[in-house]
């Protein structure tokens, strides 16, 4: 099995340029469907196909330029099922509007909720905690199942 300094050093690998940290709170019921990590990863993938549109409009369905995302779930017995994410802030978008846009689209999907934490770290340093942040064990009900690799675009050849 892999441990947090494996994904951690295959993330450096792969890091998402221009990154802002976000925590992305869910639902955890919606029309009496409780959310599930499958449920987790379609509202996730939703929401970043919304983001996607809304920051390349058709360059993202015809060219399929998207940004690179790296996202980790997380849920315990004690804790609310969220998100942790790194995801990428395009130049030609400023960071105040980023956001207002990124909680615009997460906030209408089905399972997003109005709490929400962004970051921009301003050093190397606080861009490697979140990562450790984001890959501590203690919120992970099964680890080797809390990277949602299908949405984590920092890892697609480009």
């Amino acid at each position: 099995m892999l441990s947090p300094t494996d994904f951690k050093a295959y993330y450096l690998e792969h890091r998402v340029p221009n990154p802002v940290n976000i925590t992305l709170t869910q639902r955890q019921v919606v029309d009496g469907q409780w959310i599930t990590d499958t449920l987790s990863q379609q509202n996730f993938r939703h929401f970043a196909n919304k983001l996607n549109a809304k920051c390349f409009g058709s360059k993202f369905k015809r060219y399929g330029i998207k940004l690179s995302m790296f996202v980790v779930r997380e849920q315990d017995q004690t804790h609310r099922h969220h998100i942790h994410c790194v995801i990428e802030r395009p130049q030609h978008i400023p960071a105040t509007d980023f956001i207002l846009l990124a909680q615009n689209c997460w906030t209408s999907t089905r399972y997003g909720y109005q709490q929400s934490h962004f970051e921009f770290p301003t050093t190397e340093l606080r861009e490697l905690g979140w990562i450790d942040y984001c890959l501590k064990t203690r919120t992970k009900t099964e680890y080797s199942n809390c990277i949602d690799w299908s949405n984590s675009t920092c890892f697609e050849l480009r």
